[in-house]
């Protein structure tokens, strides 16, 4: 799988003309300067596509090119279609040429389920009217620039992603993505087409309450259960979702505890939310702040943007994401991506509250890790093959605890300490034990406990 990844990375016809950007050896885009703060080749071997692609659960790794620290809560990643149980969400084939959105992930394997995912989908509304916000997976999604040759100038890295999409009425939308442990941060740049009309008008869709998949069957939908507000003062779009994917295989002793759980979300914007909405089950709720029940969404248009002299228009929206409670998802990104200061130096470098802040603290967490390793006398090819290798096995087990506390849904408690969870024990045990004994001690002793405690 890691030959099929570099083959179609180097193979590519139209890949010399994306971007006068810095390349591996065997093809892959590096992220620009400012994202990679700080210095490490390393990081730099790192290859999220290996183990990506293939038709089908028996021909793929199961691995995405998701965004986030080492054991991260919540990974974020773009998505190419679907995912449950034996699909991922991202997976890098020419019957995957769109993205639809770019999601706030737990998936820890293709066997296992999502629970309670969100995503944020950009979009254009021809005529800046709420009814063109599209909420269906399959409409919504947007073709890469160049097409699946060039993929949008894709660049992938596990503390920043970026990606090029056509907007469907002849402009652009970059979207940019790191993510600490909690908290995604994504900036959106709508570039509009030099005779886009007066109307066309950017927004962007919150996905947090979709219909779900059990088990491994697409024709098995469930509707999963949950809520989302609006708060115009803020700026915020908050909620929650019971989805759980692997609800399944829940044990009888712990069923009704369980069927409490839920998966928080707070997502922050950095302009002023001005024209929003909500659409229950592909119905916009005229004049409604907040709403509950199954497949919902949300969204924040900007018409303050139509007819700007045709510029560029830049959101930045936070996430944070809980177990807890939608107060903890927001307090999570005050703790994690907080506000900038009101007293901002605009000199220092990266600014603070700025996507290349969260990357660079993102970027240097992974480098303190893989830099431990110094490997002499191997190949760009072998590099690229190790450090990815060390990458998958620091993601799993992702933690569950938020500021000393986690939620568990054995007793529908939340108690002190440190929690993990998707272990992914087929796989880790054979696999990753070992280099967590070399790198990670004393994120092992948590482990330890956790796994006793349970």
């Amino acid at each position: 799988m890691w030959l099929q990844a570099l083959i179609s990375l180097t193979a590519l016809p139209g890949l010399a003309g994306v971007l006068a950007q810095d390349r591996t050896s065997t093809g892959r885009l590096l992220p620009p300067p400012e994202f990679r703060v700080p210095a490490s080749s390393a990081v730099d071997h790192v290859n999220l596509l290996i183990g990506n692609g293939g038709i089908a659960p028996s021909f793929t790794g199961g691995m995405i090119p998701s965004t986030g620290p080492p054991f991260a809560m919540t990974r974020w990643v773009a998505q190419t279609r679907v995912n449950y149980v034996s699909r991922t969400p991202y997976n890098i084939t020419e019957l995957t040429p769109t993205i639809h959105g770019f999601q706030a992930t737990r998936q820890p394997a293709i066997w296992m389920g999502e629970s309670a995912s969100l995503a944020l989908v950009p979009g254009i509304a021809p005529i800046g009217s709420p009814e063109e916000v599209k909420t269906d997976f399959q409409e919504r999604g947007l073709t890469f620039v160049g097409g699946f040759e060039e993929r949008g100038g894709e660049v992938i890295s596990p503390g920043y992603y970026s990606v090029k999409l056509e907007d469907g009425f002849g402009g652009m939308v970059l979207v940019e993505q790191s993510s600490t442990s909690r908290v995604g941060h994504l900036r959106f740049t709508f570039t509009p087409a030099a005779n886009a009309t007066e109307t066309n008008t950017p927004y962007i869709l919150i996905d947090p309450v979709r219909q779900s998949i059990q088990a491994h069957d697409p024709a098995n939908i469930t509707f999963p259960v949950g809520s989302v507000s609006i708060s115009e003062s803020t700026n915020e779009i908050c909620g929650s979702s019971n989805e759980r994917q692997d609800s399944i295989i829940t044990p009888v002793s712990i069923k009704e505890a369980a069927s409490h759980f839920k998966g928080f979300f707070c997502a922050r914007f950095d302009v002023s939310l001005q024209t929003m909405g909500l659409i229950a089950n592909n119905t916009l709720l005229r004049g409604e702040m907040s709403t509950s029940g199954s497949m919902l969404s949300a969204f924040a248009m900007f018409p303050g943007t139509k007819g700007k002299s045709k510029k560029n228009f830049v959101v930045n929206v936070r996430v944070g994401t809980s177990f807890i409670s939608v107060d903890q998802a927001r307090r999570n990104i005050d703790l994690e991506i907080p506000d900038p200061p009101k007293s901002l130096d605009e000199s220092a470098k990266p600014k603070p509250g700025s996507l290349e802040a969260t990357a660079a603290q993102v970027r240097g967490q992974w480098a303190e890790k893989l830099d431990r390793i110094q490997i002499k006398g191997a190949s760009d090819e072998d590099l690229e093959i190790f450090y990815t290798a060390v990458v998958h096995g620091l993601q799993y087990p992702y933690e569950q605890f938020e500021e000393n506390c986690y939620y568990s849904a054995y007793d529908n408690q939340v108690h002190e300490g440190a929690s993990y969870t998707g272990y992914s024990i087929w796989v880790r045990i054979t696999v990753s034990t070992g280099m967590e004994d070399i790198s990670e001690e004393l994120e092992m002793i948590d482990f330890s406990y956790n796994v006793t405690e349970q």
